[in-house]
């Protein structure tokens, strides 16, 4: 059954399902679902660290009490009735904060009871507004976004692991080491939050789940197919029974799925399918392209905002990737600047890696990252599209290789799968 909730465009049904694993005596995991305030959570209490059960719980409660304070909630009031960059920013800027104070509140009370001194647990948020996704997350828990033509994971593990491939260093050794989390709440007495914002339309659907889900399903492919079952209801139960037959750890999925729209709004969000949507068609592979095709591309982008100074990798969430400039300005290899419309790693639409040096955002800077995966799903679903976008893709890579732009092709690394 669908319902509304507060400032969303659109009707949703929602549901989570919980298995505790065979090798667990306790249930580590922690989720939120308050309607009330279009929020979302879910927190994995750390294995191996004491009382994760606790850290997870006080992290979701946490959230919940900071985004609901009268202050926040003025804050999404603002962006709801005036949707621009900035106030976007407003929000994810509380909602940063929101998982901010999660740590805080885990750090003193690992402080005031030494049993629980070191307890951690990783954190995946969801905030609906209008017609958008606020998601916030730290540590190797998953949000993923799924869409008719495909299936986006939208967060990055905070592990050893994707540290390296993210500055284009990985090792087959050790294994153990790169799957150390590197970022969760409680574990330090800073924590960094990784933001995103994305469009919603009827149909989709969100997953936040634990990695007892995501580190139990063997693919992509086969994640989608699950998260694509029945109703919300069912791809829960079904994400969480694949996770129970094959896994030893706590696993929890919560499937928000988008039903019918109920609220329109003749008011430009200036967001992404307005003024970006235009700027996007100024990328080499979209020029002139009809805007249907132009939006069928883009099903597999997410928008992201980098902070001046930031590396812009070529690796995120274990494949490659690439940009398009939406904003702002981006330093490359050899001192060379883009700005709006400029595409970043178009190799890796074609699943090439690139040697060099990564680029670096020469101001605060608003992309849009496609990965490698998620584009080749896009074209899997329309045949005519995909040969118009790999042939200007082809046409774009020969005219950068006759201009001399610099980064060659790398030799020894394979392509992550």
């Amino acid at each position: 059954m669908t319902q509304t909730v507060p400032r969303f465009d659109f009707r949703i049904a929602f549901r989570v399902a919980e298995d505790i694993g065979r090798s667990r005596d306790t249930n580590e995991d922690a989720h939120l679902i308050e309607p009330s305030l279009a929020l979302f959570a879910v927190a994995d209490g750390m294995g191996g660290h004491p009382a994760g059960e606790v850290a997870s719980k006080l992290a979701v409660e946490e959230v919940r009490k900071s985004i609901g304070s009268q202050r926040t909630q003025a804050t999404m009031e603002h962006y709801v009735r005036d949707p621009n960059v900035e106030s976007r920013r407003q929000v994810l800027a509380r909602l940063r904060r929101a998982v901010e104070h999660a740590n805080e509140r885990v750090r003193e009370e690992g402080r005031l009871d030494p049993a629980r001194t070191g307890m951690g647990t990783t954190l995946d948020v969801v905030w609906l507004a209008r017609d958008h996704a606020f998601v916030a997350h730290t540590g190797d828990g998953r949000v993923y976004l799924a869409r008719p033509s495909a299936v986006l994971q939208l967060t990055q593990d905070h592990v050893e692991a994707e540290r390296l491939k993210a500055t284009g260093v990985l090792s087959h050794h050790n294994r153990a080491r790169q799957s150390r989390l590197l970022n969760a709440v409680g574990l330090a007495d800073h924590v960094d939050v990784d933001t995103l914002f994305v469009d919603l339309g009827k149909n989709d659907r969100l997953l936040i789940c634990s990695d007892g889900v995501h580190g139990q399903i063997d693919s992509e492919a086969e994640l989608a197919e699950l998260l694509r079952t029945g109703n919300a209801d069912a791809a829960s139960r079904a994400l969480v029974a694949r996770a129970a037959q094959r896994g030893r750890d706590n696993a929890t999925a919560l499937v928000i799925e988008v039903a019918d729209r109920f609220v329109k709004r003749s008011d430009d969000d200036r967001g992404f399918r307005s003024r970006d949507v235009e700027r996007a068609q100024l990328a080499p592979i979209f020029a002139e392209l009809p805007l249907p095709s132009v939006m069928s591309a883009l099903a597999a982008a997410v928008e992201i905002e980098f902070e001046a100074g930031a590396l812009v990798p070529q690796v995120v969430a274990s494949d490659l990737v690439a940009y398009i400039v939406l904003d702002g300005l981006v330093r490359c290899e050899g001192e060379r600047v883009v700005t709006v419309g400029a595409l970043l790693f178009p190799e890796s639409l074609v699943s090439v890696p690139v040697s060099g040096e990564l680029p670096i955002a020469a101001e605060r800077s608003r992309l849009l990252r496609l990965r490698a995966d998620d584009f080749t799903e896009v074209c899997r679903a329309d045949r005519q599209l995909s040969c118009e976008l790999y042939r200007r893709l082809a046409t774009h890579l020969a005219r950068a290789r006759q201009r001399g732009v610099p980064r060659k092709p790398k030799e020894s690394t394979p392509p992550p799968k």
